[in-house]
């Protein structure tokens, strides 16, 4: 509801062709305490006063020379077709009233005037025209609220759009079931499938997904798509993992998968969504990147790639996971200072010395794990010169500890 304040502040304008009803009615109303008082003899005036100002409240006479009051309504009413029209018309005539509500006014005050009817009426009034206001505003302030969340919202879907086709093949989601319900880019061309045969899951095997001409499919990677499986059954987000098929031909694919779990507002799972491509060209790992990974993967100094400009986590082998308690994915989304291998100012110094070609002395750390566990090793880097440089953090106890002994808290 309106304050006091706000109704008294309210701007008032008195229409009357006699001065002394205007006299009579401007030191009612300043008695009363309203601020805001402008008088005016001239009907024909009315309007264009209205136009400039925007009174809160018009007191208007109905019988007045040259130009009635139903004839100032009128015009008003052109000025707010579609608002709410502030009039409150004196008449010495009952039969006037009915009429001049018809015409748009919201009451009326009855000549003689009852000075404490005239105040209750017009607080009244203000405080409905006041609530109206407000009303109105709020209404207009949540349309723009509207029509800008729209605009972001259809922006935010351009980038998304613009992102996923750059960055990817294909987009995808799932439901609950693992049934796909959207694919966007040339995912079932790439799978091998027509649009009647979506599959289940990703990476199903060649009897669930049969090709148009009902040759069967080569073989999927059993390993990488139960590797595939797992994280989907285990609700887990993965980024970049790289299954692959043996084709008719004698080709290999690669297929490159990044996905995460979705959730409803009551945190119940409702699928997957994510983005995959086919590796190609340059791009696709061939046999001697996968078996260089497996030698990596045996070694038992626990080992993690770096991009020494982003910090980037590149890669890590298998001692890594093991004795930090991290997947490879959950590794990808950490950054070198979370694990404790120094600070943001040391890992930038160190980069940039690896990059002029200079050694690096090893020091020793409390690696972080995900049991919230210290081990206390060793840190060593290099730096590999590939098409792009690559630093390599090397991790072992110190030399006279055994894995077991660095490994305690």
């Amino acid at each position: 509801m309106p304050d006091v304040t706000q109704i008294f502040a309210a701007r008032i304008l008195i229409v009357d062709d006699k001065e002394s009803n205007i006299l009579l009615l401007e030191t009612m109303l300043r008695n009363a305490g309203y601020q805001h008082i402008t008088a005016c003899m001239q009907p024909r005036l009315v309007c264009a006063l209205h136009e400039e100002q925007r009174f809160d409240l018009i007191l208007l006479d109905l019988q007045m020379p040259e130009m009635d009051g139903f004839e100032v309504m009128q015009g008003l009413q052109l000025l707010e077709p579609e608002s709410y029209l502030p009039v409150l018309v004196i008449t010495a005539q009952p039969g006037h009233k009915l009429r001049a509500l018809q015409a748009g006014a919201k009451d009326f005050i009855s000549k003689p005037f009852d000075l404490i009817e005239v105040q209750t009426r017009i607080h009244n009034m203000l405080e409905v025209r006041l609530l109206y206001q407000k009303v109105n505003g709020y209404a207009k302030e949540l349309e723009q609220t509207v029509l800008e969340r729209t605009a972001q919202l259809r922006a935010s879907e351009a980038r998304f759009k613009s992102f996923t086709e750059l960055s990817s093949d294909w987009y995808w989601e799932q439901d609950a079931q693992g049934k796909f319900t959207e694919i966007s880019g040339p995912v079932l061309e790439m799978l091998g499938m027509t649009s009647t045969a979506i599959p289940t899951n990703v990476g199903q095997t060649e009897q669930q997904m049969p090709l148009p001409d009902s040759t069967p499919l080569a073989g999927w990677n059993d390993a990488e798509c139960e590797q595939l499986h797992a994280n989907i059954a285990a609700r887990k987000p993965f980024l970049d993992l790289v299954y692959r098929r043996n084709l008719s031909d004698g080709s290999t694919q690669y297929l490159q998968v990044s996905g995460e779990p979705m959730f409803d507002q009551s945190s119940r799972f409702i699928g997957y969504r994510g983005v995959g491509a086919e590796l190609r060209d340059r791009r696709r790992p061939d046999q001697e990147q996968i078996n260089f990974r497996a030698a990596v993967g045996l070694l038992s100094q626990a080992i993690i790639l770096l991009d020494p400009l982003s910090m980037h986590v590149l890669d890590a082998n298998e001692t890594l996971c093991r004795i930090t308690g991290y997947s490879r994915a959950e590794l990808f989304a950490l950054t070198p200072s979370a694990l404790n291998l120094g600070s943001l100012e040391q890992l930038q110094f160190c980069m940039a010395q690896l990059r002029q070609g200079k050694a690096v002395a090893p020091i020793q750390i409390q690696l972080h794990t995900k049991r919230n566990e210290r081990l206390i090793l060793q840190l060593e880097w290099r730096m590999l010169v590939m098409p792009q440089p690559i630093a390599v953090a090397i991790l072992q106890p110190e030399p006279s500890l055994a894995w077991e002994t660095a490994c305690l808290t």
